[in-house]
């Protein structure tokens, strides 16, 4: 597993050829995690400088400069805040990161382990695929440890385990069709013959795979046994690769 960290958007470097990377941004957090609202609109800034406004919970867009989806290499200083369209609101969150030469990624706003705002950015694999198949990523973004994630369907299934926040692990199936289940992890819990799970099941559904297209399944939020005030949930970007 690789360790991937940080971010959300833009601060062009000036001095650096355009038509290098590619940015989206997500947002993972949801507003009832931190006592607000479910949506919890922000707007996504370079300093005084709004680049996304408005992003509320769920959501991915792509990020454009000047109108430009080819985004220059280089380090990007960026802040969330909360939204007032104008990048006027309270911060929540301040980072940097890199952009690498033909880079496509993806930076999410989530919470850590632990419970605090942060933001990740992943590298997309966006390799292409062989006919039929399509491309499964699972990325801990959630406020739980580690966790166990169950990919079965089509063709030969995959079981995914310790998978830590914030990292991801995937792998190609065959399209159409697929069930897909997360459960915590622990060192008391064992895998059976047929890959049954005997810990803690915390999200499952039924995900139909298209040929071409790479999947980034986001675990986000919050467990809850009592289900009261559970905000734990999977949250899915797609790319259309072939």
């Amino acid at each position: 597993m690789k360790r991937m960290f940080l971010a959300a958007v833009l601060a062009a470097v000036a001095s650096v050829p355009a038509s290098a990377a590619t940015l989206y941004v997500g947002h993972g957090i949801d507003g009832r995690d931190l006592g607000a609202d479910k949506d919890l609109a922000v707007d996504v800034c370079s300093g005084s400088t709004a680049l996304l406004t408005g992003v509320k919970f769920g959501q991915f867009a792509q990020v454009k400069l000047g109108g430009n989806a080819d985004l220059p290499v280089g380090r990007y200083d960026v802040q969330v805040r909360l939204s007032d369209g104008k990048c006027g609101g309270a911060e929540a969150i301040s980072t940097s990161f890199f952009l690498n030469l033909t880079e496509n990624a993806t930076a999410i706003a989530h919470l850590t382990e632990q419970g605090t705002p942060t933001i990740t950015k992943f590298v997309n694999d966006v390799r292409p695929l062989a006919g039929g198949q399509a491309r499964v990523y699972a990325r801990h973004t959630a406020v739980v440890g580690d966790v166990d994630v169950a990919i079965k369907g089509q063709g030969r299934p995959v079981f995914i385990r310790g998978l830590e926040n914030p990292d991801q692990e995937g792998a190609d199936l065959r399209a159409g069709s697929t069930y897909v289940s997360i459960s915590e992890d622990s060192n008391g819990w064992a895998w059976g013959m047929r890959g049954t799970h005997s810990g803690q099941k915390l999200f499952s559904a039924r995900l139909d795979l298209a040929a071409g297209t790479v999947y980034f399944a986001y675990a986000v939020g919050t467990p809850d046994p009592d289900r009261a005030k559970n905000t734990f949930t999977v949250l899915l970007q797609a790319l259309k690769l072939n």
